[in-house]
């Protein structure tokens, strides 16, 4: 072999077919959007209704080509322009037309950072088409998130309106237990008065029915408190339990089986 030759290899005849295939693609691309600039230009001037028999008869495109053909068209048309401007520092992505209409699958206004981000411009068809589809599964999974706390979010203020609102009601039982105490121990020393300065039999015997009558009630507004309470608690937690069933089946069948445990003692103590 003469000297100064490079020896051809199958390695070196795929690197020529893929510059070549990128080159075609590339002018395909400016050529598809010059042609979607003309075909833009003609539906303007195209009768309503003609427009398809017009794409069939003069330039044999079916309505679907010559969509795809407009949009290239319109998103790429903005910088094709720039680029032909060499003193503007953005130009018209070097781009295939199979990558220009990968990244139709990313808003314009994300287009540019992805490309830098990613170096489109030297990933393959199938390389490009996995990065689309993972930025399209992150953002899902963004959005799935988001809604998860937003849902959460929701659940928290929820509980926490329930729980004010259980903090007023206790807080209310409570004045009127207190209440219910302050009437018992007057009573209680009234009666010790009575006592001492010898009142009646049927005034002493009043005051004593008066006072186990306030404790009696004394008593109910304690129960209801606490049960009130108890019962508010145990719904809160059938709720959890049920949540946890689906994400950790051993515990929710542990607690469940002392929910129920506890449920039995009480039960036969009443």
């Amino acid at each position: 072999m003469a000297k100064g030759i490079t020896e051809r290899t199958p390695q070196i005849i795929a690197a020529e077919i893929n510059s070549i295939k990128d080159q075609t693609g590339r002018m395909l691309l400016y050529s598809s959007v010059e042609i979607g600039r003309r075909l833009t230009e003609a539906k303007s001037m195209v009768n309503h209704g003609e427009w398809g028999k017009w794409l069939e008869n003069s330039v044999s495109y079916s309505q679907s080509t010559a969509n795809k053909l407009m949009r290239l068209f319109e998103e790429y048309e903005a910088k094709l322009t720039a680029g032909q401007d060499s003193s503007n520092s953005e130009s018209i992505p070097n781009l295939s037309y199979t990558q220009a209409i990968i990244l139709w699958g990313i808003p314009e206004e994300e287009r540019e950072t992805f490309m830098a981000e990613h170096d489109v411009e030297s990933m393959s068809t199938r390389d490009l088409k996995q990065a689309v589809k993972e930025r399209d599964q992150a953002l899902n999974e963004k959005t799935e998130l988001q809604n998860a706390l937003t849902a959460n979010q929701g659940a928290v203020t929820e509980i926490t309106s329930e729980r004010e609102e259980l903090r007023k009601q206790a807080s209310g039982l409570q004045a009127a237990i207190h209440t219910k105490e302050l009437t018992i121990k007057t009573l209680q020393e009234k009666l010790d008065s009575a006592r001492q300065s010898d009142a009646s039999v049927g005034k002493i015997a009043a005051l004593e029915n008066d006072i186990k009558a306030a404790r009696i009630k004394l008593s109910a507004n304690k129960v209801g408190f606490l049960y009130n309470n108890i019962a508010k608690e145990f719904e809160e937690l059938l709720k959890e339990l049920t949540k946890l069933a689906p994400a950790d089946p051993e515990a929710h069948e542990k607690y469940k089986s002392e929910v129920s445990g506890l449920i039995g003692k009480i039960a036969e103590r009443l």
